[in-house]
C-alpha cells in the first residue's frame, strides 16, 4: 500500500466516523399527537406555574362533554363544572375531598386548585394542554 492510497483510506474513515458522528447528534424528532378536542381525556399535570411537579405525585383531571370537571390534586378527589365559551375557560365551584395530606403535597395540591379556578383559557398545542389565567398556569400531557 503507498503512502497516498493510505492518506485516502485515512481520509476515508475520518469522514464516515464524522458523518456518524455528526448523525448521531442531530436533534431527535418527538411526536406528539394532536388533540382535537380535550374532552374524555385524562389529562396528567407537568407543571403548575412553571414548576415541575415534586415527587411521586400523581395530578391530573378529566374533562367530560357534559360539562363535569374531576380528577385528583395529589391526595384530596375534585369535581364539579366547567364552561367554554368563545375561547374562554371557566371552572364551576370546585367540591374537594379532605384527607390529611403530607404538607408539601397539600401545599402543591392547593396551588394546583387555585391555578385550575383561575384558568381563563385553554390551548392543546404540540399535544400539551396549557391553561392560564389571573398569573396562574398549567401544563398537562396526555395520561393513559
Amino acid at each position: 500500500m503507498t503512502i497516498a492510497s493510505f492518506k485516502r483510506l485515512i481520509l476515508t474513515i475520518s469522514t464516515v466516523c464524522l458523518f456518524i458522528f455528526i448523525s448521531g447528534c442531530a436533534q431527535k424528532q418527538t411526536y406528539y399527537p394532536v388533540y382535537e378536542n380535550p374532552t374524555n381525556i385524562k389529562w396528567i399535570a407537568e407543571d403548575i406555574d412553571g414548576k415541575p411537579i415534586e415527587g411521586f405525585t400523581h395530578i391530573w383531571m378529566r374533562l367530560d362533554d357534559n360539562g363535569k370537571i374531576y380528577g385528583s390534586g395529589g391526595c384530596n378527589s375534585f369535581r364539579g363544572e366547567y364552561s367554554r365559551t368563545n375561547g374562554q375557560f371557566n371552572t364551576g365551584p370546585l367540591a374537594m375531598t379532605r384527607k390529611a395530606c403530607p404538607k408539601n403535597i397539600a401545599l402543591q395540591e392547593f396551588k394546583f386548585m387555585q391555578a385550575l379556578e383561575r384558568v381563563q383559557t385553554m390551548q392543546e398545542r404540540n399535544g400539551m394542554l396549557y391553561m392560564e389565567g389571573d398569573g396562574n398556569s398549567l401544563l398537562f400531557y396526555k395520561g393513559h
